[in-house]
């Protein structure tokens, strides 16, 4: 069984449309709503679409939310996972290959620095610090992987398991950890190109005090500081 866990908050003006294009590319997907207490009806929003949804009221944050649905999704059988933004960013119609590819590996990434990947609609400083964050993570962590902050992926049941580990990692240092838990357990990873699209409605909830957390994070995990 294939599921899609989507993170959310104040995602209204986008959540129903990410919902419905999801299921018209993959059959019998549970689409899986990771809400922190929107104020805008999101959570109202994807009900009313049909997916599953759990509003959060004490926790807030990308990466508890991503371990909570992540683990939720293996809770309710689901033996591929996948993770997405809910600001059309990441474009579902790539969502069959990405799941096709998980039967051979234990971690899919919807990449934009390999042949055939692509950013369209950024403006050169968020090009800059992606580019620049893949860097870092490539040279303190060793890691082989091309997108390492893509927040578009596919998890095995298994990857799951490992990546539940990463209890210190916040906002989108969970990216970077889920990444280093997989390469260290010795699992699986896949990048396949996608085109990544800058959303067109909300706001981004990267900030300056966002960067320096996830810096000052990469540097603490490859000193083996944190987890």
């Amino acid at each position: 069984m294939y599921g899609v866990v989507v993170p959310t908050y104040n995602e209204a003006d986008n959540i129903k449309v990410l919902i419905r294009e999801i299921r018209e590319r993959v059959k019998d997907v549970v689409v899986i709503v990771v809400d922190d207490n929107s104020e805008d009806n999101t959570a109202e929003i994807a009900k009313q679409m049909g997916a599953v949804v759990f509003v959060r009221t004490n926790e807030r944050g990308l990466g508890s939310a991503l371990r909570f649905g992540l683990r939720k999704a293996v809770e309710m059988g689901m033996s591929h996972i996948a993770t997405m933004d809910a600001d059309l960013s990441h474009d579902p119609s790539f969502l069959p290959s990405m799941f096709n590819v998980s039967l051979n590996a234990d971690l899919v990434i919807g990449s934009r620095y390999i042949q055939g990947g692509k950013i369209e609609n950024w403006p050169l400083k968020r090009k800059i610090i992606s580019k620049g964050a893949n860097l870092i993570t490539r040279i303190l962590l060793r890691s082989s992987v091309h997108d390492n902050t893509s927040g578009y992926r596919v998890y095995s049941a298994k990857a799951v398991e490992v990546v539940s580990s990463c209890q210190n990692a916040g906002g989108y240092e969970f990216q970077i950890c889920a990444i280093y838990k997989v390469l260290r357990n010795n699992l699986r990873i896949v990048e396949v190109p996608i085109v990544f699209r800058d959303r067109e409605k909300g706001n981004s909830k990267l900030d300056n005090g966002k960067m320096l957390r996830w810096l000052s994070y990469v540097m603490k995990l490859s000193l083996g500081l944190t987890s």
